[in-house]
């Protein structure tokens, strides 16, 4: 009987697995250690964002591409745009807008540029400096003859006072007459026998002799000559007109010069 009392059976283990009723759809079971699948959808989100990711770099590429060549073309073409106020061509001199005046020639006649003789007063008193004065220069082909006008008298070659300039031209007896630097004169007409500093002024204002000219020093040939004003100044003398008169010629080219001079207002 005692034998008989055993413990009773164990209840069957209820199966470990998940009911399945005939409503619900299968399961399915992770293996341990596996990963899990990817959600639907993941995938092409990344793919995506790659694909915005490389158009971005590509545009970004282009705008600096594009930048470059404009940058190069800037520099390849002159900027041809005015700033505002300026003008097309280069700040002009003064008196620019004027006409050049045409090359000239120093045996061509020009008005006179002395501003002294130019702008002298109707009005204006000649003092008289020296009258009744001569000299003797003589001048060969291979030496000239130096004339101070202010004093007057001959001096050497290279002097600081000389105004005038007597030379014999190759082939001639008839010396030749050159004004100096800052001087200038004209040639007295015949019809005037004595010229006042004022007929000298206006003589030299409207037919000057041309610079470097050389007027031959024939007999009873008559000139007015204003002196230099820088060189009177530098020397501590006034401003000089004078007239200067071929007396004499010499077959040897002893030219006899008479001379009066007035001093020009200051």
């Amino acid at each position: 009987m005692a034998d008989t009392l055993s413990t009773p059976p164990a209840a069957p283990e209820p199966p470990t697995g998940p009911a399945s009723t005939s409503s619900s759809a299968p399961t399915a079971t992770l293996r341990p250690g596996a990963a899990a699948p990817a959600a639907p959808g993941k995938g092409t989100a990344r793919l995506a964002l790659l694909v915005a990711a490389v158009s971005l770099v590509v545009a970004l590429v282009a705008v600096g591409v594009a930048g470059v060549a404009l940058v190069r073309s800037g520099e390849d073409t002159p900027d041809t745009t005015a700033a505002p106020g300026a003008t097309n061509s280069a700040p002009a001199s003064a008196g620019a807008d004027a006409p050049a005046a045409p090359a000239t020639t120093e045996a061509q006649a020009q008005p006179s540029p002395t501003a002294v003789l130019g702008v002298l007063n109707p009005q204006a008193v000649f003092s008289p400096a020296y009258k009744d004065q001569e000299l003797i220069p003589q001048v060969t082909s291979q030496a000239s003859a130096y004339l101070d006008l202010n004093e007057p008298r001959v001096v050497q070659q290279g002097s600081d006072k000389d105004d005038v300039r007597l030379e014999l031209p190759y082939n001639s007896t008839v010396p030749v007459i050159i004004l100096l630097d800052g001087v200038e004169g004209a040639v007295v007409p015949k019809t005037m026998s004595d010229p006042q500093p004022e007929d000298c002024a206006d003589l030299i204002r409207k037919s000057p002799v041309p610079q470097r000219a050389e007027t031959a020093a024939q007999r009873e040939l008559m000139m007015c000559v204003a002196t230099s004003p820088e060189q009177a100044r530098a020397i501590g003398q006034p401003q000089r007109i004078v007239v200067l008169k071929v007396a004499a010629l010499s077959s040897n080219a002893k030219v006899t010069l008479q001379l009066k001079a007035w001093e020009v207002p200051s």
